[in-house]
């Protein structure tokens, strides 16, 4: 996070009011030729607040999951004495996404997994974000989501009406403000509700006060989803995580493992159209290796008998992320001395069919192709092309760095990349159809030589 400039009120284009703070687009000729958030608090923050949200930002960052989470990159000083979190912009929130109709089941429960695993990391370090909500769920431009507004030094220094978002807060924090980590996973299930269900658990009846939705969340029970075949652990996992009591819900890890196993455990058939078969190999192996030959064994167990229908997560943009994120944990581009030995061709592995001889298979049956990327100092071009429409996700691998970076970029076969000038980076490409991950050689960037670990 940076330290404290000072920005021009001009810079400012208005982009939406919250409870408690205005957000503002920050023009790219202040914001270092990027668009950027700036969210503004009415007054200065006292030196207790500055410090409390430094040490917060460092903390997220470190996470493993932090490439889930909005994370502030630097505290800005307006000429009339209001400070602003500068962030970087995401084009829409759950709320836009849901706006257009309830989404997909399996991306749901995919979104659960995410969100969940971030605050999972953050309580076992202590960490409360305090406020989760769908407004405090956003979606980048690349398709990937994230948490924002993270952490209680804020929340502590800039109070807000509960009321007006009554129906994601739990009842302890309606009845007395007790922020902890139990009203996160209370806020989480409710967010969850509302991507499920089209609306939110306690929506506001005709004639109703603000004071009369507490009330409710205070005193009803949450009403089941009803017009869709939701499967009944998700409805029963959900359930848990609003429950009146705080003890009665499941820990963030707990509900981890509990979306974890609605990824990988075969459900009954419903009405929803969807099939949940197609990426579950994928996510099955990734989420129990530690290295590319670990992957290959989980590829070959025997295979689960298969339903004529179930339930799928949409090749759409939040099940894409959960995607990209659990092909990162299989493949990983390295960078080595330009005398080291080249790579082999990337091979393509296929689920195991349903006969008798269930092992991996290798097929050159559709072709991707990272094309060599165009250096222009501070940023890449990179394009590739397939022959056949795929899903895709880029790994990147910069020098000095660790584990290649994933990116899902959907069905687009182009992206802009921002590099750090003097740096050597390597390129791939990864796709998936839903029955096989197809990946592409990598292209180097500025001499580096790549190979996948």
């Amino acid at each position: 996070m940076t330290a404290m400039a000072e920005i021009p009120l001009e810079a400012l284009v208005p982009r939406a009011n919250g409870p408690v703070a205005g957000v503002f687009l920050l023009a790219p000729a202040v914001a270092g030729g990027r668009t950027m958030v700036l969210k503004v608090y009415p007054q200065p923050l006292d030196r207790r607040t500055y410090n409390g949200v430094e040490v917060e930002q460092a903390k997220l960052a470190g996470l493993r999951s932090s490439r889930s989470i909005v994370l502030v990159q630097g505290l800005d000083e307006l000429p009339d004495g209001r400070t602003g979190l500068r962030m970087e912009f995401c084009p829409q929130g759950l709320r836009e996404l849901v706006a257009a109709g309830p989404l997909p089941i399996g991306d749901v429960v995919v979104l659960g997994q995410i969100l969940a695993s971030v605050l999972a990391e953050a309580h076992d370090i202590g960490l409360v974000h305090g406020g989760v909500t769908p407004s405090n769920v956003l979606e980048r431009a690349s398709g990937q989501p994230a948490l924002s507004d993270f952490g209680l030094d804020l929340r502590l220094r800039f109070p807000r009406d509960l009321t007006g978002d009554a129906a994601y807060t739990a009842p302890e924090v309606l009845r007395d403000g007790e922020l902890s980590e139990q009203a996160d996973v209370y806020g989480l299930g409710a967010t969850l509700y509302l991507a499920l269900a089209g609306h939110s658990p306690f929506p506001t009846r005709p004639g109703e006060t603000p004071d009369d939705v507490v009330l409710r969340v205070l005193g009803e029970p949450v009403p089941a989803v009803s017009g869709r075949d939701v499967p009944a652990g998700l409805t029963t996992l959900l359930s848990r995580m609003m429950a009146k009591e705080p003890d009665d819900r499941p820990t963030a890890a707990e509900a981890v493992h509990e979306f974890e196993a609605l990824l990988l455990t075969p459900q009954e058939t419903g009405d929803d159209d969807l099939d949940f078969d197609d990426f579950r190999d994928e996510l099955a192996s990734a989420r129990v290796a530690q290295t590319p030959q670990v992957a290959t064994v989980a590829l070959a167990r025997p295979p689960k008998p298969r339903r004529e229908k179930g339930w799928r997560p949409s090749k759409g943009l939040l099940i894409g992320a959960g995607v990209a994120a659990s092909l990162a944990a299989v493949l990983v581009v390295m960078l080595l001395p330009k005398d080291a030995p080249q790579s082999t061709p990337r091979p393509v592995v296929t689920r195991p069919s349903s006969g008798p001889a269930a092992t991996p298979s290798m097929t050159p049956a559709v072709r991707l192709e990272l094309k060599p990327p165009k250096d222009n100092g501070t940023s890449v071009q990179l394009e590739w092309t397939s022959s056949k429409p795929l899903t895709y996700a880029l790994n990147i691998a910069e020098q000095g760095g660790n584990d290649a970076q994933t990116t899902y970029r959907g069905t687009g076969t182009s992206m802009t990349v921002r590099v750090s000038p003097g740096l050597m980076y390597c390129f791939e490409v990864q796709g998936t159809d839903g029955t096989a991950i197809y990946i592409s050689d990598p292209q180097p960037l500025r001499g580096a030589t790549c190979r996948r670990r």
